[in-house]
C-alpha cells in the first residue's frame, strides 16, 4: 500500500528569508483585490492580518490537470475577529500510476505569532468553516497542518515535528503511519475521540503525528488548537518547552473535480 505523504515544507517557516516581503504598493493593491493564485508556489500575504494564502504544488510534475487557490477578502466575524474568505478549485485527472500521491497543499497559514514555545502560548482559538463540491470522485482531506521543533525556527531538519489534524477525508487518503497502527488514543478533545497514527515522511526525514477522529466533522469547527498540542504533550509527543513554529489550516488533494468554498479564523495569542 502506498502510503499518504505529508507535505511538511520549509518553505512556511515564513523567516524574512523564507518569504519575500512584497512592496507597500503591492500590499495596498492585494489589500483590496480578490486575487487567483495558480502557480506552483504562488501565494499572498494578506496585510493587517496573521495570514498567508498558498497554493503549494509540490508534486505539480505529477498533476494532469489544474489547481488554484483564491483569495476572496478578510471580513470580520458576529464576534468581532477578522476572518480570510477563501477557496481550493481542484480540476485533477485521476491517473492510476499516481493516484496515492498527495499533489499538494492549498492552504492558509500563519505569519504572526510563531516560533514561540508552547508554554508561552495562550491560545490558538480557530473558527473553520468549509463547503466542498464535487463533480467527480475526489481524493484528499481537509486539515490544520503545524510543525514543531526544539530549535527556534527549524522546520526543515529530522528533529522537526509535523503536527496533522484531520477534519474531513475522502476517497481512501490514510495517513504516514497507518500501516504501524495506531500509537495512541485522546479522548474528549473537540467533542470526540482521536487516533494518534506515527512515522517518518521518508520525502523530508521528518516525523509526523496525524490524529484522525472518531466522527469526522461536516463542514465546520471551532476550537483552541493548543488543547491539541497540550494533549500531544501528554500521550509524550514533544514537550511544552517545543517552539511553535508553522501553523496552517487548508486541504490535501490527490486527485478530483472539486471546489472547497471555506471561512478561516485563525491566530496565535501569546500569554
Amino acid at each position: 500500500m502506498v502510503l499518504f505523504k505529508s507535505f511538511a515544507l520549509a518553505a512556511l517557516s515564513l523567516t524574512p528569508s523564507a518569504v519575500a516581503l512584497p512592496t507597500l504598493s503591492e500590499l495596498a493593491s492585494r489589500a483590496v483585490s480578490s486575487t487567483q493564485l495558480c502557480g506552483d508556489y504562488a501565494n499572498l500575504i494578506l496585510p493587517d492580518t496573521p495570514w498567508i494564502v498558498y497554493n503549494m504544488l509540490y508534486n505539480a510534475a505529477q498533476i494532469v490537470g489544474t489547481q488554484c487557490t483564491n483569495y476572496d477578502q478578510v471580513t470580520t466575524s458576529k464576534s468581532g475577529t477578522k476572518e480570510v474568505i477563501w477557496s481550493s478549485v481542484t480540476d485533477i485527472d485521476y491517473v492510476e500510476s499516481t493516484n496515492n500521491v498527495p499533489k499538494g497543499y492549498s492552504f492558509v497559514g500563519l505569519t504572526q505569532n510563531l516560533e514561540t514555545k508552547l508554554s508561552a502560548i495562550d491560545s490558538i482559538p480557530t473558527d473553520y468553516t468549509w463547503t466542498r463540491t464535487n463533480t467527480t470522485d475526489f481524493k484528499g482531506n481537509i486539515c490544520f497542518d503545524f510543525i514543531t521543533n526544539d530549535i527556534k525556527g527549524d522546520s526543515t531538519s529530522s528533529s522537526s515535528h509535523e503536527l496533522m489534524l484531520w477534519l474531513q477525508y475522502e476517497g481512501g487518503q490514510l495517513p504516514i503511519g497507518w500501516t504501524n497502527g495506531p500509537s495512541a488514543t485522546i479522548d474528549d478533545l473537540f467533542g470526540t475521540s482521536w487516533t494518534l497514527y506515527e512515522d517518518v515522511n521518508t520525502d523530508t526525514g521528518i516525523t509526523v503525528s496525524t490524529l484522525m477522529p472518531a466522527k469526522q466533522f461536516e463542514g465546520s469547527f471551532s476550537g483552541d488548537l493548543k488543547d491539541w498540542l497540550l494533549a500531544l504533550v501528554e500521550v509524550g509527543t514533544f514537550k511544552k518547552s517545543t517552539y511553535v513554529n508553522v501553523g496552517n489550516a487548508g486541504t490535501e488533494f490527490f486527485y478530483g473535480n472539486a471546489v472547497m468554498n471555506a471561512t478561516l479564523g485563525l491566530q496565535i495569542n501569546l500569554a
